[in-house]
């Protein structure tokens, strides 16, 4: 009867799933010879004609592979050209995992069914029949056997039922069948070296557990690396191939695998397809899939083969640079850096410009090792900028200045020391002879002071070496709005310093502002009364010392009173109209 049906050659899926059903009915009571051999044969043709359907209705019949399905299994891979059908559709199903859908059923949910697939894959690649196939597949295999690892780790409960409601002598967990099938794989292809390697290591215990997993994938790509050229760029090419279609259930086990596998001397072609797929995954939301690319991206700038090819994507992680976490920018800093000295003539002093614009942004960070990093990269950019640049550079020093001023009081040696040697770079940039001497004396207390003074007081202008050289010469009105819009500017960058976690940062913004205040009294009544209400705000403050001293500052302020009675800047503009008329006069008048 069985022997009828298999010779049928138009199945639908639900006729093959009753002739799989009913063959795993009634195996386990048949003893004739002559019988056995007759179902053997069925599951043989309808493995070698309907594969698709054959395959997943007996994943279906016994998602467990119990010792029935084992032997049917064997069946349908007695002969070559059924094995190689039945592996590549058990690796359709592994990598078939897009759906998602929980549910305590195999049929129709490829969740379930890529779980179940990687069961029967032991059993067959123990099999002399299975050798030659499995080795014309290997890269694909291996791959979905190893993300299929990671794929079982996020089991919900009700899912992992399915493998115990029927058989709960089966206690081999959907992770640990993977790891085996992973093994067996490994062995079929003559690469049981490695699997004892990965063993030695810890690479196989480490793939069970949530914790250490991506870290036994990193074990397992070791291995791999000593594979021959031509394997491990089939490896590369798959990988770059499924990491093309950003699936995240496997998106990161992926790129750790990849990643690994950068670190070979011989990459060839494979290089310019990888990365292109960076730059997709430099604006990935897949937490830690940044840092890890910007670390592969590190590896390859620091050799001579493959370093100038990454070039391409400086803009793209200038361009996450502002918004990305500490953990990415901490990596991110020291490629830009690398990547900086590779490159030649304007480009270079264009990327100067504007990382300079940016890396201010960064000294705030909460990491000290990221204001570290950026501080230093932003000196180092000075050094880099044409001439034809180096007017739009002045622009972006001179907003340097006091957060650089304030991070020499940061908690950190090390970024109070890079925030000293940048301001010395800084006021050397902009011939400022007099802050380059108080930053190389390290007479921090004063520096402070003296920017105030420089941008408040007209007379200490541009060619004493007193002041920063910040615009072109301009009419003395223009100065004195230019000096009133810096003003602004040094309030407005000190005020989110207020709020600053390091409390010598909070202290010396309070004192800073009070500086400001204290000479803008005489000249701008209500700003020096927005200063006092700020100030106000900084009386409830945690520390004692921030709280005591704007305490101080705001009476200071408040006592402060007009020493004339007109103010310095209606002096300077009555002084401007006089001028103004005297050469609008007629000659000789």
């Amino acid at each position: 009867m069985v022997d009828v049906l298999a010779a049928e050659t138009d199945f639908h899926s639900g006729q093959v799933l009753n002739i799989v059903w009913t063959i795993y009915r009634t195996l386990p009571a048949v003893r004739a010879a002559l019988a056995l051999q007759s179902l053997d044969r069925a599951l043989l043709v309808l493995a070698s004609r309907h594969p698709r359907e054959t395959v997943a209705s007996l994943l279906q019949c016994s998602p467990t592979c119990t010792s029935v399905a084992v032997t049917m299994w064997k069946a349908m891979v007695s002969e070559p050209p059924a094995t190689e059908r039945v592996l590549r559709e058990l690796l359709r199903i592994l990598l078939n995992q897009s759906g998602r859908k929980s549910s305590t059923s195999t049929k129709d949910h490829p969740r379930i069914l890529a779980l179940a697939a990687a069961r029967p894959l032991h059993e067959i690649l123990l099999l002399p029949t299975s050798l030659e196939e499995a080795k014309a597949i290997f890269p694909q295999l291996f791959l979905a056997l190893l993300f299929q690892v990671s794929f079982a780790r996020e089991l919900t409960l009700q899912e992992v039922q399915v493998f115990r409601k029927k058989h709960q002598q089966d206690l081999l967990t959907p992770i640990r069948s993977t790891v085996q099938s992973l093994k067996a794989l490994l062995r079929s292809v003559g690469l049981g070296s490695q699997v004892l390697a990965i063993e030695a290591q810890g690479g196989w215990a480490a793939l069970l557990s949530a914790e250490s997993h991506l870290w036994g994938v990193q074990v397992v790509a070791r291995e791999m690396k000593e594979l021959p050229r031509a394997l491990r760029a089939t490896i590369v090419r798959h990988l770059a191939e499924l990491l093309s279609m950003e699936d995240s259930s496997w998106e990161m086990v992926a790129m750790v695998f990849l990643s690994e596998m950068l670190e070979c001397t011989d990459l060839g072609n494979e290089l310019g397809c990888v990365v292109s797929l960076f730059a997709a995954y430099l604006r990935s939301q897949c937490l830690g899939m940044q840092s890890l690319v910007l670390r592969a991206i590190l590896g390859l700038t620091k050799r001579p083969d493959t370093a100038r090819q990454t070039l391409v994507l400086l803009p793209s992680i200038t361009e996450q640079l502002p918004a990305a976490d500490s953990d990415t920018r901490t990596v991110a800093l020291p490629v830009l850096s690398t990547m900086l000295r590779l490159l030649e003539g304007r480009t270079r002093s264009l990327t100067a410009l504007e990382l300079a614009g940016k890396l201010p942004s960064l000294f705030d960070d909460e990491s000290s090792t990221v204001r570290v990093l950026s501080i230093r990269l932003f000196l180092g950019t000075l050094a880099l900028v044409e001439s034809s640049e180096k007017k739009k550079m002045r622009k972006e020093v001179c907003r340097s200045l006091l957060p650089l001023s304030f991070h020499l009081h940061d908690q950190d040696e090390s970024a109070a020391e890079a925030s000293r040697e940048a301001l010395l770079g800084v006021a050397r940039f902009l011939r400022w002879r007099q802050l380059a001497h108080l930053a190389e004396t390290v007479q921090t207390w004063k520096i402070g002071e003296c920017l105030v003074r420089t941008v408040l007081r007209p007379g200490t202008g541009m060619g004493t070496g007193t002041g920063p050289p910040c615009a072109d010469p301009a009419p003395f009105p223009l100065q004195l709005a230019r000096r009133r819009s810096g003003a602004e500017e040094y309030l407005g960058q000190s005020l989110p310093y207020l709020q600053s976690a390091q409390e010598p940062l909070r202290r010396e913004a309070v004192r800073f502002i009070g500086l400001v205040g204290r000479h803008l009294a005489d000249q701008r009544k209500n700003k020096s009364q927005d200063i006092c209400a700020v100030l106000q705000g900084m009386r409830q403050d945690p520390c004692e010392l921030v709280s005591s001293l704007a305490i101080q500052t705001v009476l200071i302020l408040q006592a402060a009173r007009p020493r004339s009675r007109f103010s310095f800047w209606q002096l300077c503009s009555r002084l401007h109209k006089a001028w103004r008329r005297r050469r609008s006069s007629p000659a000789g008048s």
